[in-house]
């Protein structure tokens, strides 16, 4: 009798140890972002206080995030895509709606950013905004003027002007490899709509951008920023807070919204629909969204958080930069990048193959995608 009470005693005993590890062994987050886009120790002090392991993976374009989110072995808990996908998302039933009531901040986001997402998540029902941010040029000043062109020349015409871009050719012109982007800046130069549906707008567009890139140096997610730096080319056009981040550390370079206006987007945290760890997904987010951290991410990315009580955080010369933080006046100049109807992205998809692919010496021709 004895010995089976000290046996029962020895099992509870490792009954309770076992249960008692499963307990403190820390949970897995899987996090796929934006590359570069978070201040690490960001992620290193929300696994020391919850007790998580973050397995953190990148993307750097659209056609990356869509590999990576449908690779059927991959499973995600948070996800950043930009917010043009949230539709199509939300109707291929890819990711929940989102309870607000667990975000302990979501009265301090900007009302601003909130309506131009509505435009994209109906009542902002999938979605919380992450950064937003503009398309714009990034030049190297020095460079520009010994070509004698003006420096102090905000306008679209820099790169789709004949005469401008027969001259920075010679000191070279790189561009972000994103087709909507580069075919809302040519729209925004010809006075349309970033979001137009008319085919004769975009098949001018198109034509525009086939003749501009017979003269630029490459396409490519992210090479425009250290080749601006390292004086490779002269004129980028890219995301702002990655030339941004280089103008921080050199004086020559320069980032500017066009007179013409540009395209504004907003990248987006959303929980995907088979995430295993939707209550740590929620925990993650919400610790995302306050002040603090909110703002450490905005030093660091150099692009303006959505989260108003974020900005007694920000670093003074990130927040009274016009070109990270628009005044009232450039910000009527922007447009959202809206979904766009199956048609219209049939059309675009076709100009741009035309356009990259017409003299073969880097076309790699894109696949269609649902976004």
């Amino acid at each position: 009798m004895k010995q089976s009470i000290r046996l029962l005693a020895s099992l509870m005993l490792i009954t309770c140890f076992f249960a008692g590890n499963a307990h403190s062994a820390p949970q897995t987050l899987r996090v796929l972002n934006w590359g570069e886009y978070i201040d690490p120790d960001v992620l290193k002090e929300f696994e020391q206080a919850n007790n998580v392991t973050i397995e953190y993976a990148e993307f750097n374009s659209v056609d990356e995030f869509s590999e990576m989110f449908f690779n059927p072995n991959n499973k995600y808990d948070v996800i950043f895509p930009a917010s043009a996908m949230i539709r199509i998302m939300a109707e291929n039933d890819l990711i929940i709606p989102l309870d607000k009531k667990r975000f302990t901040n979501f009265s301090s986001l900007n009302s601003v950013v909130m309506q131009g997402l509505e435009l994209l998540d109906n009542g902002n029902v999938y979605s919380i905004p992450y950064m937003w941010g503009t398309t714009g040029i990034g030049l190297n000043v020095n460079a520009v003027k010994k070509l004698g062109i003006d420096p102090g020349n905000h306008s679209w015409g820099l790169l789709f002007d004949s005469a401008y871009r027969k001259k920075l050719k010679q000191c070279g012109i790189g561009l972000v490899n994103e087709r909507d982007e580069i075919f809302a800046a040519a729209l925004k130069y010809l006075g349309y709509s970033v979001n137009t549906s008319s085919k004769a707008e975009l098949e001018a567009a198109g034509l525009l951008l086939k003749e501009t890139i017979a003269d630029i140096n490459y396409l490519h997610t992210t090479q425009y920023t250290d080749d601006l730096k390292d004086n490779k080319i002269c004129l980028g056009v890219g995301y702002s807070g990655d030339i941004l981040t280089e103008v921080a550390e050199n004086q020559n370079l320069e980032y500017i919204i066009p007179k013409e206006g540009a395209a504004m987007w907003i990248d987006i945290m959303a929980i995907p629909k088979n995430a295993p760890n939707q209550d740590l997904a929620y925990t993650f987010i919400d610790y995302m969204m306050s002040a603090k951290v909110s703002a450490r991410n905005s030093n660091y990315t150099a692009y303006p958080t959505p989260m108003l009580d974020a900005q007694q955080f920000v670093d003074s010369e990130i927040l009274n930069d016009p070109t990270i933080y628009p005044n009232a006046q450039t910000l009527a100049s922007l447009q959202m990048m809206a979904p766009k109807e199956r048609k219209t992205n049939r059309i675009k998809h076709r100009l741009w193959v035309k356009a990259i692919c017409q003299n073969g010496k880097w076309c790699s021709v894109p696949m269609q995608s649902m976004f």
